[in-house]
């Protein structure tokens, strides 16, 4: 974490940056840490997400490297964890503007769970129109 940003939780830290293959593992720690911290057990993190525990432990000790947004995502919000860092420790979104967007982010992704799999393979196509124009 860069000296002076927030952590998940939103306090500050003063230590230099993971080194990056390090990055993943503190995704995984920083979930893990937080699961435990509400002393619940990967099966009931399971039965509150619906995703399988063993998917949420190879998340956690980071053996899966480029976990689904979408499982971040419902995972930040049953922690109670920053997204938009925990997104930005992925490489999902860069570090520069993550603290300006992350309102919108949220917003954003919020919109999209609710959204049908026809609805969401559009909002897809539109969202990469908008990337495309913006680099023309």
């Amino acid at each position: 974490m860069a000296r002076g940003a927030s952590s998940p939780t939103g306090t500050t830290n003063a230590d230099a940056s993971p080194p990056p293959d390090a990055v993943q593992g503190s995704v995984g720690e920083t979930l893990r840490r937080a699961r435990q911290y509400r002393r619940w057990s990967l099966r009931e993190v399971e039965r509150r997400t619906g995703r399988p525990n063993a998917y949420l432990s190879q998340i956690e000790r980071g053996v899966i490297r480029q976990p689904d947004p979408a499982v971040i995502w419902e995972l930040a919000q049953l922690y109670e964890l920053d997204f938009t860092l925990l997104a930005q420790w992925l490489g999902l979104t860069e570090a520069d503007n993550a603290e300006a967007t992350a309102d919108v982010t949220k917003k954003l992704i919020s919109l999209v769970l609710n959204l049908t799999t026809d609805q969401k393979l559009r909002a897809v196509d539109l969202l990469e129109q908008l990337g495309r124009h913006e680099r023309t």
